[in-house]
């Protein structure tokens, strides 16, 4: 195959073209490890080719075009999970003590690569709940629901970890699922409620090279959250609404500790991903607006909704369901460009 200006030789890696589903597991293991050094090797060579190329035809991009997201992933070292077998859900423990649901789709093969969702209940909630309020176990994807320690995560002011602790604990799950599955790296995503939602964006922050997107809803944005942040680009979207109770949309305090209005985070969010154009706003069917920040870098999006509570919107923890049934899980699988939804969902398009 071709890599820059550089032929790469595909028969250094002779195993790759071997069927997953008639090896072992150690197989599959290890197969899994030789992807990982073929792509890490492939990047290695495609650096030198364009150091060393000097094709006057090709343009570098503007710094408002796209840019290409990578992962900073290497070979999965935590040994393989005993999951649960496809279309099932099982509760999964590390080593470490610390616990998360897995599911797995029903029609998941070995075959192709698999997107990643990692689910983030919040604060006093359990990754039961958040199950059966998102329905993500529909989605063409590999589903973790991870549990905070005494339902909490970092670096929110009643969190019982700190926040190294929590990134460690996704740290491993993310590899530990990696090494179990055939996950497509590109396309690893979190998604959180409340205090969740803060841990997403805190996920985006310090780990940037492993979520290529992250989505928040009724995020809590404490203080802490946006600090030493990356500036790496990362595709963001926001839900919230308008008549939060809990974590009011232009900020505030709780807990006595400040956290940032909507309209701050998503300034932050526009700078990192470099957005340079307007922002397109267009009304949903449903009376929802949505947001579009335009020639980013990475993606963002907002959707505000008129009078909206401290729910998962669309959920069955929605009580008044305005928005429409599976609302928020159908606008974050948009997002993330996963196929998949749950029975129901309801479509809304521009008003």
């Amino acid at each position: 195959m071709l890599v820059g200006c550089f032929k790469v030789d595909e028969d250094i890696f002779p195993t790759m073209n071997v069927a997953r589903g008639k090896m072992g597991q150690d197989s599959a293991a290890r197969l899994r490890r030789l992807r990982a050094l073929a792509g890490a090797v492939a990047v290695a060579a495609s650096v030198m080719a364009l150091a060393s190329c000097s094709s006057a035809e090709e343009e570098a991009p503007t710094s408002t075009s796209p840019a290409e997201w990578t992962n900073d992933l290497g070979i999965p070292l935590a040994p393989m999970l005993v999951g649960p077998e496809p279309g099932h859900t099982k509760k999964v423990r590390l080593a470490s003590g610390r616990s998360f649901l897995l599911h797995v789709p029903e029609n998941y093969t070995p075959e192709r690569s698999w997107p990643v969702l990692l689910s983030f209940h919040g604060y006093t909630d359990s990754p039961e709940n958040m199950e059966q309020y998102t329905q993500f176990n529909a989605a063409h994807a590999i589903v973790a629901y991870p549990a905070g320690e005494k339902a909490a995560w970092a670096p929110a002011p009643y969190a019982a970890t700190s926040a190294e602790e929590d990134l460690e604990f996704v740290r491993t799950l993310v590899d530990s699922l990696r090494s179990t599955y055939e996950v497509d790296d590109n396309a690893i995503y979190a998604a959180g409620l409340s205090n969740g939602g803060g841990f997403a964006a805190f996920l985006a922050c310090r780990m940037p090279g492993t979520f290529r997107s992250v989505a928040t809803v009724s995020a809590a944005y404490y203080e802490g959250i946006h600090t030493d942040c990356s500036d790496k680009p990362v595709g963001r979207l926001d839900i919230h609404g308008t008549k939060d109770p809990v974590v009011n949309y232009e900020g505030g305090v709780r807990h006595d500790t400040a956290y940032s209005s909507v309209s701050e985070v998503l300034g932050q969010d526009q700078r990192r991903n470099k957005c340079r154009g307007d922002v397109d706003s267009v009304r949903l069917t449903n009376g929802a607006t949505r947001e579009t920040w335009t020639a980013c870098e990475a993606p963002l999006q907002h959707i505000r909704i008129e009078g909206g509570s401290h729910v998962w919107p669309g959920g069955n923890n929605d009580t008044k369901i305005e928005v429409g049934q599976g609302f928020a899980t159908d606008a974050v699988l948009d997002f993330f460009g996963i196929p998949g939804r749950p029975e129901g969902t309801e479509e809304h398009g521009v008003a």
